[in-house]
């Protein structure tokens, strides 16, 4: 783990991480203070590149990396059982007109199935240059995907007939806009160069 500076830890989460960690640059800096002031890492130098404001470089500190090396096993085994998205919108399905259900419920089958496709071709693109635990989160996310996909069949099977809501003009624009976010989340061009950088 090389020393990194505030904003080049926020690149990596909001650019390499974001799919598997949700956090604000708020909470970020926040946290940056406080694992300081708690001694897990420690400022090394402070430095100025043009007229930009000074900027500190941290790295981890011995009592960091115990901590780390013990908690980083407890994540296998969480105590904190997964919440999903669905499941919300399942409570109060019956809130839902059955149209705007079986709406829904085919759209999100459709972008789980563009995500899955992308998350393959990412993994062709960068399988070679990757890590390969980082490419097995690729495989658990694709595996969920498919999961989650089997789950909305089920639901629109008790709807009736799959194909009796044909997307629209209107839907599949919804649909490229989120995958446009998505993937603005994932890129493994800054991950292939911090994974590098990472192994000097």
């Amino acid at each position: 783990m090389q020393p990194r500076y505030g904003y080049e830890i926020k690149m990596i989460i909001d650019h390499v991480m974001a799919h598997i960690i949700d956090i604000s640059s708020g909470s970020l800096y926040y946290g940056i203070k406080k694992l300081q002031q708690q001694k897990y890492i420690e400022e090394t130098s402070v430095e100025r590149v043009g007229r930009r404001p000074e900027r500190s470089i941290y790295k981890i500190t011995d009592k960091g990396r115990a901590l780390l090396s013990k908690q980083l096993p407890e994540v296998i085994f969480p105590y904190a059982r997964a919440f999903f998205p669905l499941n919300l919108a399942l409570y109060f399905f019956s809130e839902i007109p059955e149209q705007e259900r079986v709406r829904r419920l085919v759209m999100w089958k459709e972008r789980l199935k563009m995500t899955s496709h992308f998350v393959e071709k990412l993994k062709s693109e960068y399988g070679e240059d990757a890590d390969h635990w980082h490419l097995r989160i690729l495989d658990h996310q694709r595996k969920y995907y498919k999961m989650e996909e089997q789950f909305i069949n089920e639901l629109l099977r008790e709807h009736g007939d799959q194909g009796s809501y044909k997307l629209t003009a209107e839907d599949k624009l919804e649909i490229e806009h989120q995958m446009e976010h998505l993937k603005s989340h994932f890129d493994y061009n800054t991950y292939i160069g911090m994974a590098n950088s990472d192994s000097d």
